[in-house]
């Protein structure tokens, strides 16, 4: 038996009896193993963690921009380059990893 396309998908919980299913289907190419392609669909969708902590880092980031006069100097600017990081990853984030 050859296998063609691995689809992987993770239900993650999002409390308040909330759930979200994320999943991929990846064709598998000449010369791959099918165990490297699963290897990266389960990278792929866990990076996609609806509760990712990098993600609610972000948020808080930007509610602290949002109301910079209530923060210290310190926290804006950490705030700042949290945000600065998080979108460039998520740019990269935007293309499949393979």
């Amino acid at each position: 038996m050859k296998a063609t396309k691995i689809y992987y998908k993770r239900l993650f919980s999002l409390g308040n009896y909330q759930n979200e299913e994320i999943g991929i289907e990846i064709e598998v190419e000449e010369g791959e193993k099918a165990i490297d392609v699963l290897q990266k669909a389960k990278q792929f969708v866990s990076g996609l963690d609806p509760k990712n902590e990098s993600e609610r880092k972000y948020n808080e980031a930007i509610d602290v921009l949002k109301n910079k006069d209530g923060y210290s100097y310190k926290k804006v600017t950490e705030s700042e380059e949290i945000v600065r990081i998080y979108e460039a990853n998520k740019e990269s984030k935007d293309e499949l990893p393979f």
